[in-house]
């Protein structure tokens, strides 16, 4: 070996601390660059490998009417297309363990439970498995009503396998879709579809976002239901790094080929759908006519029944009409009978007692002619003596005539009178007889009088009783006429009710016919949206998030580099210092001024190579890991080998060893423009100056020697001064950073959830709920002893559009009491806190939003609706900004009622409410419970859920701060480490000077150390400003959507970044302290001879 090389080898290691340090620097400086240079191309192939091993989709293809079999295979047949899986999905609103979602269900591939995890791969034998799933807990399901959920325990509530979700078949379209509401959980899965706990996605029920995923068997789906969607890959895509130019122009080509196909297939759903749809309509025609004619049939005969029953009814009350007549009639003839009866019997009576008299009469008359009879009887003896003696006298012949004449006279009046008593005698037997003889014909008479009477009695009562029996037939028949009748009348109704029902069914039905008619004839042809993974949430997500880390590693490491120059010029000035003799000895000895530099650039190569060996070695590893260990709380992406990528690696090195040895060269130059003489000499000292401090006589007067002596030398080595300063800056500046950024991201919680938002629930009703079951959610929700605070309001979600272009997706919030809500959450301006208030003059938009879109209040803004994928459609709306307001979560537009149904013509529905509940855990699961019972209410979500969830998230950030305070602690201990093993070398004869004047070593200790302290405190101020910079830029660049970090440093943080960069200075020190103690005074006193 020459023996410049080996002077070479000898500089090295006679000065290996310097060496070491000086590698440490530049190791530090490259290890950072290349390592966070390297993590986004980690991540992203990591991510390639995670998409290529589960063979996730390259595009997406969905249908507003579906996707047939057809379908399927012409997109197979698409040039390009390598695999395509027709799957089923749809959003559902679901509750797990009392804690409610909205789920995005899919139909589970057949093929998942044959398939074979290898490492983060999923291997299949069909090759048309796509977004394979990857099985970390539990089993695949194995009948319908089973199913695999996502396997995240950060976002999502605690679930454990056996839990059942029930779907709410009352919101979204998963009554029409899934033939089950219910699923048991049989096993956890990770899905490629959604790598991002955080961004799964949109949706159009439940918050507008989806909270969680599964998995069902196909079977639990509606079987007559078309594809949902279809996935498709790229045949060659997978060959390519995701994200790269040459994959999305490969995907791009295929895309644009499905949607060249897209208008044919759309006019061959349409023409399938008609005629589908046709077919079944005239079967249901058909059907109609049919149902129809029967109907009529029916109707006619149901008709014809009533007719029947009215001849009937009719023919019924003829006859009972004449047996009322009849009745009557016999009542009549009962009554005449009676009557004669009466009348008979009266006549009757009176004619026996007429008779009776007039044989009482009779009687007395005979029994008084007897009497008289008797009397002449008794009379006639006397009478026929008379007749004898007369007839004596007139014997007499001598009688005179006169005489004779009377006796004859006498005679005949006497023979008379017996021969009247002889009549009267006749007549009274004649009249006894016949009075004997009438009373026979009177008694014969009143018998056959008494007994007709008796006869008509007999028929009266007779025709009594019949008339009776007829009456109570007549009442029968009556009644039974009456209910046929009733029947009749009611059948009659129930014709008239039935027909009319059978006539508006009849006609509903031709209405619906002829609507069902006009529908066909007005089905549109459907939407092909033919989507790459540019439209996954998720993907593109972590894609930002790995540019966000390269944007970072864009300028993080400059404070490094900067350090490492600035600590290569001191040291490479001092070790050029430190061998003047020798470089004017090489100088006399005809070395040129290009090789004795070499010696130097080369010792500094050396050290340089060295550390960006060890640095990109070491940091390439960890950094890259850190940073994907952070993001794996969010995201799911599986690490890969980290692979360190060459062109990163030598721009790295290149960087550091080229500024190192751009610093060794500016170090070298001056000192080789001197004469070989001049350089074998000690350098003559600087000449004395004032510095600013001496003209301040009060003051430097009043300082002792000590203090003068170090501010005289920390502005005697201004090159010192700025070494320290920038590197002591540089430490604390990735202290605050780190703490700051700690700080802002904990004050997403802490500031959103402890001063901004003041409700802990937010409470949404179904729209279609009933007006009982809105009552009884009302009685709960008016209920001051559960929901002290509540306000009502109306939220919508749409598509806020930017002026250049940007969209982001936004929460309409009107409240029905803009000034009860603002007790809920606060206004604020976040710089100076000042309240803005919720007016009618426009919108009240979230900082976050404002920024994004690039607004102010007094501009306007526009909002989008959505389709069902989460798009922006041309139906838009227009609101002016009437402030921005501090808020951290979410982007959200607050308007009044007024200005909402001014934009939205439309009145607020008021579905919604925020809430303040109780602090108490079982009440709220109470309330929680009551309110779903009641069967009015969609979802019952509670702050706590959202705070732990960001809590959880939030704990990546601890690595990352205790990545920036050990680099911050190895860049402070490097710059002082450096800065004190120079000061101490430059000043060996100051110090022995001072321990021959007795110095103590406590007091020679302060005599150097106190100047590194000033130093440090100096270049600790400045940080502190360039770290509130550098926190600034790494808040705003690492940002992700929908959440603003917190833009304050906590006080406490600066007081800890500047305590730690004093104990680093405090370390240094210690070390230092043996190096002071161990030079020789009388070595360094002649050092210069």
């Amino acid at each position: 070996m020459r023996a410049f090389s080996k002077d070479v080898v000898r500089s090295i290691r006679h000065s290996l601390g310097r060496f070491v340090a000086l590698a440490a620097i530049v190791a530090l400086g490259t290890g950072f660059y290349a390592g966070l240079r390297m993590a986004p191309p980690d991540m992203n192939l990591a991510a390639d490998a995670y998409y290529d091993g589960t063979a996730l989709m390259d595009v997406r293809v969905v249908s507003t009417l579906g996707l047939t079999e057809e379908d399927i295979e012409a997109l197979r047949a698409v040039d390009g297309v390598e695999a395509v899986m027709g799957a089923y999905s749809t959003d559902v609103l679901a509750t797990m363990n009392d804690e409610q979602y909205v789920m995005r269900v899919h139909s589970l591939s057949p093929s998942a439970a044959a398939s074979v995890q290898e490492g983060s791969a999923v291997a299949s034998d069909d090759s048309d498995y796509l977004n394979r799933l990857e099985l970390a807990e539990g089993r695949w399901p194995a009948a319908p009503g089973e199913c695999v959920i996502f396997n995240d325990k950060v976002m999502s509530g605690p679930s454990e396998l056996g839990d059942v979700i029930v779907v709410d078949a009352s919101v979204g379209e998963g009554a029409g879709t899934l033939a089950r509401t219910e699923f048991t959980v049989v096993g956890r899965v990770h899905s490629p579809l959604y790598v991002s706990s955080t961004a799964m996605g949109t949706s159009t029920i439940g918050s507008g976002a989806v909270e969680q995923f599964m998995y069902v068997m196909p079977e639990d789906f509606d079987p007559d239901l078309p594809f949902v969607e279809a996935y498709l890959t790229v045949a060659g895509a997978a060959d390519l790094p995701a994200n790269s130019i040459a994959y999305d122009d490969r995907v791009s080509a295929v895309v644009a080929a499905i949607e060249a196909i897209a208008p044919e297939r759309e006019q061959a759903r349409v023409a399938g759908l008609q005629a589908e749809a046709q077919a079944d309509l005239d079967e249901a025609r058909a059907e109609f006519e049919e149902e129809k004619a029967r109907a009529q049939t029916e109707l006619g005969d149901a008709r014809a029944e009533l007719d029947a029953a009215k001849a009937e009814l009719d023919d019924g009350q003829r006859q009972l009409d004449s047996a009322a007549s009849a009745l009557a009639a016999s009542e009549k003839k009962i009554s005449d009978g009676e009557k004669r009866y009466a009348q008979g019997t009266e006549a009757l009576a009176k004619r026996r007692a007429d008779a009776e008299a007039q044989f009482a009469e009779a009687q007395a008359a005979v029994e008084a002619n007897e009497a008289n009879l008797a009397e002449a009887n008794a009379a006639l003896p006397t009478l026929e003596a008379s007749v004898a003696q007369v007839e004596a006298a007139l014997a007499a012949p001598e009688l005179p005539e006169e005489q004779r004449a009377q006796l004859e006279a006498q005679k005949a009046e006497l023979e008379k009178s017996i021969a009247d008593i002889a009549a009267a005698a006749a007549a009274l037997d004649e009249a006894k007889a016949q009075l004997a003889a009438q009373r026979t014909a009177a008694d014969e008479q009143m018998a056959a009088a008494q007994k007709q009477l008796d006869q008509g009695k007999l028929d009266v009562e007779e025709g009594t009783a019949r008339l009776q029996e007829g009456r109570a037939e007549y009442e029968q028949a009556k009644a039974d006429l009456e209910a046929g009748r009733a029947t009749y009348e009611q059948g009659v109704a129930d014709y008239d009710v039935a027909a009319a029902e059978a006539n508006e069914k009849l006609d509903e039905a031709e209405r619906e016919l002829a609507d069902a008619q006009q529908k066909i004839d007005d089905i549109e042809p459907p939407d092909w949206l033919v989507m790459d993974r540019s439209k996954n949430f998720g993907l593109v997500s972590f894609e930002n998030d790995a540019a966000r880390v390269d944007a970072i590693a864009s300028f993080f490491p400059l404070i490094f580099f900067l350090v490492a120059a600035l600590v290569a010029l001191t040291t490479m000035t001092r070790m050029v210092e430190e061998e003047r003799m020798l470089i004017g000895t090489f100088k006399a000895l005809g070395y040129s001024r290009g090789r004795i530099t070499s010696k130097y650039l080369i010792y500094a190569a050396l050290a340089a190579g060295l550390g960006s060996i060890v640095g990109i070695g070491a940091l390439s590893q960890l950094l890259p890991w850190v940073v994907m260990e952070a993001y794996s709380i969010v995201y799911y992406v599986p690490s890969g080998p980290l692979i360190v990528d060459w062109p990163i690696a030598l721009a790295a090195a290149g960087i550091g060893v080229g500024i190192t040895l751009a610093a060794t060269w500016a170090a070298a130059a001056a000192t080789l423009r001197e004469t070989p003489a001049a350089l074998m000499q000690p350098p003559a000292p600087k000449a004395g100056k004032r510095i600013l401090l001496e003209r301040v006589g009060p003051l430097w007067r009043r300082l002792s020697f000590s203090w003068k002596v170090t501010f005289r030398n920390i502005f005697r080595y201004k090159r010192r001064l700025v070494m320290t300063c920038v590197g002591i800056a540089g430490c604390t500046a990735l202290l605050l950073t780190g703490l700051g950024l700690q700080n802002s991201i904990n004050d997403i919680i802490d500031v959103q959830y402890g001063e901004i938002v003041d409700y802990n629930v937010v409470i949404t009703e179904k729209e279609d709920a009933s007006d009982a079951d809105r009552e009884a959610a009302r009685v709960l929700l008016d209920d001051e002893g559960r929901l002290p605070v509540a306000v009502r309001a109306t939220e919508a979600s749409l598509i806020a559009v930017g002026a250049n272009g940007t969209e982001a997706m936004t929460t309409i919030v009107a409240p029905d009491d803009p000034l009860a809500f603002q007790g809920l959450w606060h206004f604020r301006a976040r710089e100076g806190h000042e309240t803005r208030d919720l007016t009618d003059d426009g919108a009240v938009i979230t900082e976050k939003l404002a920024t994004k879109l690039g607004v102010a209040a007094g501009d306007e803004i526009t909002f989008a609706e959505q389709d069902d994928l989460g798009n922006a459609t041309a139906v838009t709306y227009t609101v002016p900004v009437a402030a921005v307001v501090e808020n951290y979560i979410g982007d959200y537009a607050f308007v009044t009622p007024a200005v909402f149904e001014r934009t939205f013509s439309e009145e607020p529905a008021n579905l919604t409410v925020y809430a303040r509940a109780t602090d108490d855990a079982a009440e709220r699961a109470a309330l929680s419970e009551a309110l779903r019972a009641t069967g009015a209410v969609d979802t019952v979500a509670f702050n706590d859920e959202v705070i732990d969830s960001y809590r959880q998230m939030l704990k990546s950030v601890n690595m990352i701060v205790v990545v920036l305070v050990v680099a911050a602690a190895a860049l402070a201990f490097i710059v002082l480490y450096n800065l004190t093993n120079i000061n101490i070398t430059e000043r060996a004869r100051e110090i022995a000077t001072l321990k021959v004047l007795g110095f103590t070593p406590r007091e020679v200790n302060a005599y150097i150390f106190r100047e590194i302290v000033l130093l440090t405190i100096l270049g600790a101020l400045v940080g502190l400003g360039l770290g509130v910079v550098l926190e600034g830029f790494v808040v705003v660049t690492a940002e992700v959507d929908q959440v603003m970090f917190g833009r304050t440093i906590h006080a406490v943080s600066f007081a800890v970044a500047f305590a730690l960069t004093m104990v680093f200075t405090a370390v240094v020190m210690a070390a230092m302290r043996p190096k002071l103690a161990k030079i020789d005074m009388v070595e360094s006193l002649k050092s210069n001879e």
